[in-house]
């Protein structure tokens, strides 16, 4: 028996790992677990099934469901917050002293109820800002107004994360956010965890000349990302372009049918996922947010040939060696047209891959959690 326990509050079901926010808790279960920490996991459900996969890395896994009534949008207190806060889940903190990872400030709303316990918060995104982000974009009036309230609300609220004992940030710029936010906490980046399995390689034996774009098509972002790809890249290209992911909207759907190049793939599978970035020619990782870190950077980095990036994508992360940097359409495709005339080696793959710093390795990252929490 390990004499390291550990509660980890997840803002979601995290398995399967198919977005942003559960693969880094998801995988970071995984890493935990091999080195014995013993894990007491409480997830927020509200939609996703409960998983044995999860029984299998952790010591217990208690499920909460997320209060999600129109009520909940009436207070002080962020939604996101105040629709996780459960009198459950703090009964069972207080069974036992051991540390409490919080994973995203949604899952926060324990911050008030404990006195000398060491309370950890990981943070995804500085929120408020994401938030603000969320609401530029959107067309919807009621989800607009949503957006700026909840953006509002996140900005208030943040300076209870003071009753954190340590902040751990998933980039470099978020951390140096925080650190000017809050003097005198302990603030230390880790980047997040994802699938570094051995086999996750790019395909080398496929020549195929397509260029990917992958995401959650039902977020707005990647959904503008998209569409900015299909009317400025693909119609003044030659090379086949595939957008795959998540329920792609309708409009995204029409817009790709009428450009003979572009193909969508809905809801694929992670297998299905991994071999498009394995076999793509180019990623093609563009974003307009700076907040976060994009794991579709890492998973396209250990498993796809070349990756083309806005600076957006690499911001807090120190990449840029790794990658191809292009802003504008016109850089975009100068610079896919230079790619394709170029064999993505195995020797370039092992360049490329020395190149990335070991702060992004699954066992670095797991090794400094367990220095700094215990």
């Amino acid at each position: 028996m390990s004499n390291k326990h550990l509660h980890i509050i997840s803002f979601d079901v995290p398995f399967p790992a198919d977005y942003g926010g559960v693969i880094d808790v998801y995988y970071k279960l995984e890493e935990l677990n091999k080195v014995g920490v013993e894990i007491h996991l409480h997830c927020f459900e509200y939609g996703r099934k409960h998983s044995a996969e999860l029984d299998k890395l952790c010591n217990e896994v208690i499920y909460y469901k997320r209060n999600t009534a129109l009520l909940q949008h009436f207070s002080i207190t962020p939604y996101i917050i105040k629709s996780r806060i459960s009198s459950k889940l703090i009964h069972n903190l207080k069974k036992d002293n051991y540390p409490i990872l919080c994973e995203g400030m949604h899952t926060c709303g324990i911050l008030g109820y404990f006195e000398n316990r060491k309370i950890i918060y990981r943070s995804s995104n500085v929120e408020h800002v994401y938030y603000y982000e969320l609401a530029k974009k959107e067309g919807l009036f009621y989800k607009k107004i949503f957006f700026v309230a909840e953006a509002l609300r996140l900005k208030l609220w943040e300076r209870n994360l003071r009753k954190s004992s340590l902040f751990l940030t998933v980039n470099k710029s978020e951390r140096d956010y925080y650190n000017k936010r809050f003097k005198g906490i302990k603030i230390e980046n880790i980047y997040s965890f994802y699938n570094q399995k051995i086999n996750l390689l790019p395909d080398f034996n496929i020549k195929t000349k397509n260029i990917l774009f992958h995401g959650n098509l039902s977020v707005q972002e990647n959904i503008e990302t998209a569409q900015y790809i299909i009317s400025e890249i693909a119609i003044k290209s030659n090379y086949n372009f595939i957008i795959a992911g998540k329920s792609p909207d309708r409009k995204l759907i029409s817009l790709a049918e009428k450009q003979s190049n572009v193909t969508i793939l809905s809801d694929l599978t992670e297998k299905e996922m991994n071999r498009q970035i394995s076999q793509a020619q180019i990623n093609l990782l563009l974003t307009k947010q700076t907040t976060g870190l994009k794991l579709k950077l890492l998973n396209s980095l250990y498993q796809g040939k070349f990756c083309i990036v806005n600076y957006n994508m690499l911001v807090g992360t120190g990449l840029e060696s790794c990658v191809d940097i292009a802003n504008t359409s016109s850089e975009i495709l100068s610079k896919i047209e230079e790619l394709m005339q170029i064999d993505f080696t195995e020797s370039l793959y092992s360049k490329r891959k020395s190149l990335i710093p070991t702060e992004f390795e699954n066992k670095f990252k797991v090794e400094q959690m367990i220095k700094l929490i215990f």
